[in-house]
């Protein structure tokens, strides 16, 4: 997590440089009432996720209302996908398995933003509705038993290659807080992202799928 944040902050560092030099005066003049924007996001999965998920590209879009000269309503959605970690499942399955995953999720926030000038930081929080699905490819087996909750899935044996294979979603509520900078009409962010999920019933006990995410992202306005 640590050298993605380092290489996320150098990112956007370098993406806003180049906005201050090119941004002409008028994309610094007064924003209008409202103001959409558009950009691509890199997605990096934490905690539990990032065990079964690599960090992936997005696309993100929104809007923005303002309803002051530093405070904005905001409502906004990414589309992402994650690639599967080499080293899961752990300890390795009867059935040969691999997972990637779609991140997808729209959310509303209230924004805070510095006074005018030509480079402003900015914070936000809101919450989101997310949606995870993880599509499954198997073959092999069986397997006597597999139950991965941040696969979707907790099967007894014996589980075929088949019975396992095929995706599984979950729609679930969730927290995000972040903050960012803008340089005219261009902005970059970091976000936490925080999710419930379903409950399973696992060797263990009750477990939570729980989601983690951390998108960077880099847009413009217009």
């Amino acid at each position: 997590m640590a050298v993605m944040a380092r290489r996320s902050v150098r990112t956007a560092r370098a993406v806003l440089a180049a906005a201050m030099l090119a941004a002409p005066a008028p994309l610094l003049a007064q924003d209008g009432p409202v103001a959409f924007t558009l950009g691509g996001a890199v997605v990096g999965p934490l905690s539990d996720s990032a065990d079964r998920f690599t960090t992936g590209p997005g696309i993100a879009a929104g809007a923005w209302w303002n309803l002051t000269e530093q405070s904005i309503v905001r409502i906004d959605g990414v589309w992402s996908r994650l690639g599967s970690s080499d080293d899961w499942p752990a300890p390795p399955l009867d059935v040969q398995a691999r997972a990637n995953a779609r991140f997808q999720f729209a959310s509303a926030a209230f924004m805070f933003q510095g006074p005018p000038a030509r480079v402003r930081a900015y914070i936000l929080a809101g919450f989101g509705l997310y949606r995870r699905t993880v599509r499954v490819s198997a073959s092999g087996g069986p397997s006597a038993g597999v139950c991965d909750p941040y696969w979707f899935v907790c099967e007894s044996g014996p589980v075929s290659a088949g019975r396992l294979a095929g995706s599984r979603s979950s729609t679930d509520l969730g927290l995000n807080v972040g903050a960012g900078v803008r340089a005219g009409r261009c902005f970059a962010e970091i976000r936490y992202h925080a999710m419930w999920g379903p409950r399973f019933e696992t060797p263990d006990g009750t477990a939570r799928a729980t989601g983690r995410f951390l998108p960077l992202t880099v847009g413009v306005m217009f």
